[in-house]
């Protein structure tokens, strides 16, 4: 009876194959030490029963080597091989392949030593392994380098031809079910929404003059079409603020614009205003007023003018009587800005 016993799926042979010639190779392993069904020197006598063979080969093995690839843990077979290990309470090896999850082995079955097949350092284990377990051929160190070199090499072409796993368990199939459901949702709402532009398409071209027009889009906008106007807005605000320009200074700037600038803190934040002071933000005069005339600043002052002039509107008014009691409403205070913006 063979000492180590390949457990592997018959789409798996190559894979075998390649494991079952590395322990000959380059450990040493007899040929008659190994049993691996599908190997002509290594599987079931001509003539012989398979089941009852494969039985008989499981009953007493030194090593169970489980290759556990998708095709092994999606076929009934070659599980119960696993589960006939378990229940002997045999010496087991589960060689981990990918695609087939490390997690899924250390945690869901219970394995709690394994060998992921793609680390090389893993064979010199394997070998400290198996060199007590049964008398080895000699081999050379060179021969054990060799084929040491040549195994990531050939087990890429090996792995490229596996068998791709034809289920997926019942957490990936929940998984996907209900992205399939969000993605059915997101479609409806967005064939709603190409109706609503479709109908406003049709308003718009029979439209005569721009107040007309205005009225065809605020009554097609909606809420969410007015939360997305001021939002559009405040993102005017967020790209025109000077690159690099800290909060307490950008707080600075805001007020200012609504004349509540305040006194600088030159105590508190003397390095952050002097930096301004540098940066052409602000005036070196009495004060040290902003320099909205300068180009850095120009894009700021319209986009809050026109956020301003938004808020004050007919539609600003409807957004913000749609807002919370407690969300601020005026520009003209830092915790509107505080609440908006992250400041």
């Amino acid at each position: 009876m063979a000492s180590i016993f390949i457990s592997h799926a018959v789409a798996d042979k190559k894979l075998a194959e390649l494991l079952a010639d590395f322990l000959k190779q380059a450990i040493g392993v007899p040929v008659a030490e190994i049993f691996c069904s599908s190997l002509a020197d290594n599987g079931i006598p001509f003539g012989t029963d398979f089941n009852t063979y494969i039985r008989e080969q499981i009953e007493a093995p030194k090593l169970v080597l489980l290759l556990l690839t998708p095709a092994y843990l999606e076929s009934a077979f070659w599980m119960m091989e696993l589960g006939a290990a378990w229940s002997r309470e045999h010496r087991t090896l589960p060689i981990v392949v990918p695609p087939v999850a490390f997690d899924s082995v250390t945690k869901t079955l219970g394995l709690r030593q394994a060998w992921d097949i793609t680390k090389k350092e893993g064979l010199i284990d394997l070998r400290r392994m198996i060199v007590p377990l049964t008398t080895l051929e000699p081999r050379g160190e060179h021969a054990w380098d060799d084929k040491r070199t040549a195994w990531k090499t050939d087990l890429k072409k090996v792995l490229r031809s596996l068998v791709p796993a034809r289920k997926i368990d019942a957490a990936a199939y929940q998984v996907v079910t209900e992205r399939v459901a969000e993605l059915e949702e997101e479609v409806s709402d967005l064939e709603t929404q190409l109706d609503r532009q479709k109908d406003l398409v049709a308003a718009l071209e029979k439209a005569k003059d721009r107040k007309e027009i205005k009225a065809i889009k605020a009554a097609h906008a909606g809420e969410d079409g007015l939360q997305e106007q001021f939002d559009n807005l405040l993102d005017e605000v967020k790209f025109a603020r000077p690159d690099d320009t800290p909060n307490v200074v950008f707080r600075h700037l805001l007020m200012a614009h609504y004349d509540k600038e305040g006194t600088i803190d030159w105590q508190g934040a003397d390095a952050e205003f002097t930096a301004a002071v540098h940066r052409n933000l602000l005036r070196a005069d009495d004060g040290y007023p902003v320099r909205w005339d300068s180009k850095k600043l120009r894009p700021l002052a319209k986009a809050l003018d026109n956020i301003t002039a938004f808020l004050g509107s007919e539609d600003g008014r409807e957004l913000t009587e749609q807002w919370d009691d407690s969300m601020p409403c005026e520009p003209d205070d830092i915790d509107f800005w505080k609440h908006h913006l992250p400041i």
